[in-house]
Formats: structure tokens, sequence, C-alpha cells
């Protein structure tokens, strides 16, 4: 029989623990899970004073509490997420009244300050908000049905995990400005871009549509591109497409304008114009002079075959 590890499930109480202890590979990486759980408070319900080993975030889904962290006292209520830090003190406590229902999950890693950063938590300010609870409340619910010891459902609840850091993330990416925030190497951008283009080379698309794709503003694609491959990304999609224009007009048959627009051309005045401009010809006299070449050698092949 497959053992659970420290899972307690009841209708207002759910929590997976000791997960540190089954993690089998995930020691040593970017982000591991160490406990999750959710909870629906009873009145003027305490925690704390408490100092936590592991990174832990709370999500309040509905009613008020207090945290208080290094002396100062803040007011949650729905849709507002509060962070603890390792070795952080503090203390939080279920509203009189209106006591709040929360979800929880603690975490370590060496990219967790990375993580937490790009969640728009900053030092000093230990509270952002949530607007998709719900989706963030599946994560949870999900790696609390994850609680056999397997490997499959170990990877299985790190996917959850991750999917609620970038629901968060999502969340409050203006204010964390995540994408200013996390420089990839320019030539993951350029590998993208290139990928895009390959696939979507035949459709009307501009240097705009690619970098939206990427999720990077144009100058930032042009510089990429500039220094990995010593062309703007507009040079490099012009120069694809002419080179599969000759490609075509090599092996096929087709009428050139059909080969304008196969691509990505519409006009097939200004095909002519950019083909010219690049193989020194018109795209007709490119087919002319490749015919007449295959002739020619085809011609020595055979003479050559009577020797």
């Amino acid at each position: 029989m497959v053992r659970k590890v420290g899972l307690t499930d009841s209708v207002g109480f759910a929590c997976l623990e000791d997960l540190q202890l089954s993690n089998s590979y995930m020691w040593g990486t970017a982000i591991s899970l160490d406990y999750c759980g959710r909870e629906d408070c009873i009145k003027g319900w305490k925690f704390g004073p408490y100092v936590r080993e592991s990174y832990v975030i709370h999500m309040v889904k509905k009613g008020k509490g207090t945290f208080t962290i290094a002396g100062k006292t803040y007011e949650l209520g729905p849709g507002q997420a509060f962070i603890i830090r390792p070795g952080e003190e503090t203390t939080y406590r279920a509203d009189d009244d209106d006591p709040w229902s929360y979800m929880w999950v603690g975490f370590h890693g060496y990219r967790a300050e990375d993580f937490i950063e790009a969640m728009g938590y900053v030092k000093g300010s230990p509270i952002i908000k949530i607007e998709q609870m719900d989706t963030c409340a599946e994560c949870i619910n999900k790696m609390l049905e994850y609680s056999q010891i397997t490997r499959i459902n170990e990877v299985k609840r790190m996917s959850a995990l991750m999917l609620l850091f970038a629901t968060i993330m999502e969340d409050n990416a203006s204010d964390a400005q995540e994408s200013d925030n996390i420089e990839y190497p320019s030539k993951i951008y350029v590998k993208a871009a290139v990928d895009f283009i390959t696939e979507k080379y035949m459709n009307k698309i501009k240097i705009d549509d690619i970098a939206d794709f990427i999720g990077i503003s144009r100058s930032h694609l042009t510089g990429s591109f500039k220094k990995e491959m010593g062309v703007s990304p507009q040079e490099y999609l012009i120069n694809f497409r002419l080179e599969k224009a000759a490609s075509l007009l090599r092996s096929s048959k087709e009428q050139i304008n059909i080969i304008a627009y196969q691509c990505g051309y519409e006009d097939s005045l200004s095909f002519s114009k950019a083909f010219k401009q690049k193989f020194g010809m018109s795209p007709k006299s490119f087919r002319n002079l490749e015919v007449e070449l295959e002739t020619k050698d085809a011609k020595f092949g055979h003479e050559a075959s009577k020797l």
C-alpha cells in the first residue's frame, strides 16, 4: 500500500506536511514544496508568535484577519496574501466577527527570492493582491490531492506549485515588472523568434507580432538579433522569405505571383523588387537561369557518360 505524507483532510481543515522527507530529488533545486493546506478559521483563532524555516504564503479567500511582523500589524481581507520568510517572527489572527478562510503553501530553494519578487513582494511590504483566487485554490487542492508518496505525484505537486506561482505573478505583473526584472540570454529570444518565423513566414506577420509572442519589446528583440545574428529581425524575415521563394522557383512550376503569396508577399510587385535587390535579377530571370543551368548540367552529364 502506498503511504501518504502528513495528510489531514476534513471539511474545514486540510494540510499536507512533511514533504521534505519525500522530496527525493528536489533538494538543492530552484524551488521545492514543503507543505500546503487550507483552513476555515474559527473566530479569534491565533497562530504565533512563531518563526518559520520555510517561505510561506497565505492567501485569504474570504473573511478578515490581522498579520503582525516586525512590530507592525496589517489588516487583510479577501483577495490578499501575505508572505513569511525564513527566520521572521510572525503572528496572525482571525477576526472575531468575520474570521478568515485562507490557504497556504510553504517552500524553499535557491530561487525562492526571485520567485517572490516576481510575485510583487518587496522587502518591508509583505502584502499583495490576488485576483485569480479560484485558480489559486484549485492549485492548492491539486497539491492536497497528490498526497501519495510516489515520484509521479511529487512532480504533479511541483507542477501545481508552479501554476500557483505563475497565477500570482500574473495578478501582480505590473507591480513586479517581471518582464523588466528578469533578463534571459539574447540567444533564447532569437531562437524563439527564428522558430516563429520558420512556422509563420508565409503569413502577414510583423516584427511587433514576433516580439509580442515572445513577450519582449521590439527594440529588445532587434538588439538581441543584431547581437546574435548580425542583422535585424526584419532583415532576417525578408531574407528567409526570399530564400524560400528562390527554392520554390527552382523546384516548382508555380506561377510567380503564387510563390510570392506562399512566401508572405501579397503584392507580387513588391516581391519582385525585393527579390531583385537580393539576387540581382527578377524572379522570372532567376527561374529561367536556373532552368538553363540545369539543362547545361544535364547535357554535360550526358556527354561525360559517353567518354
